[in-house]
C-alpha cells in the first residue's frame, strides 16, 4: 500500500500540467504511464492476494482478478468494473501492442485516480487498517 501511495502522490503532481503541455513532452508522458503502469500493478498484485487468501476461483485473464472481487462481493462491483478496465490499460502500456493515445493518458491522469483511492480503501478495510495514507481525490 505505501508504494501505491507515493505513486498516487507523484501522479498528483502530474495531473495539473495542461493536455496542450503534456502532449507537447514525450518524456512526461513516459513518466506519467510508468507511474500509472506501476500503480496498477500494485493493485493487481492486492487483488491477487486477495483471491489466493480467500480461496477464490483463479481468474483465466488479469484483469479477471478484479471481476471474481467483485462477483463474490469482496469489492463493490463497479469498483472492480473500473479496476478491469485499468489492467486492460496497463497491457496496452506493457506490451505496446496499440499506439498510445496520450490524451486518454492525461485525460485518466486528471480523472481516473479516485478509482485507486477507492481501491486503496477497500483493501485497507479488508485488512482492518485504519489510516489516511492513500490521498482522496482532488
Amino acid at each position: 500500500m505505501q508504494k501505491l501511495d507515493v505513486y498516487l502522490r507523484r501522479l498528483r503532481q502530474l495531473a495539473s500540467v495542461p493536455l496542450d503541455e503534456y502532449l507537447q513532452n514525450e518524456d512526461l508522458q513516459a513518466i506519467v504511464e510508468r507511474r500509472l503502469q506501476l500503480a496498477i500493478q500494485v493493485c493487481i498484485d492486492l487483488a491477487n492476494y486477495l483471491v489466493a487468501h480467500h480461496g477464490l476461483r483463479v481468474p483465466d485473464a488479469q484483469d479477471n482478478v478484479f471481476v471474481i472481487l467483485g462477483e463474490e462481493k469482496v469489492i463493490p462491483s463497479d469498483l472492480a468494473r473500473r479496476m478491469a478496465g485499468m489492467v486492460r490499460f496497463r497491457n496496452i502500456l506493457v506490451h505496446d501492442y496499440l499506439e498510445i493515445d496520450s490524451a486518454i493518458v492525461h485525460k485518466l491522469l486528471t480523472t481516473r485516480l479516485g478509482d485507486f483511492d477507492e481501491f486503496g480503501q477497500a483493501m485497507l478495510r479488508l485488512f482492518g487498517i485504519e489510516r489516511s495514507g492513500v490521498e482522496a481525490p482532488t
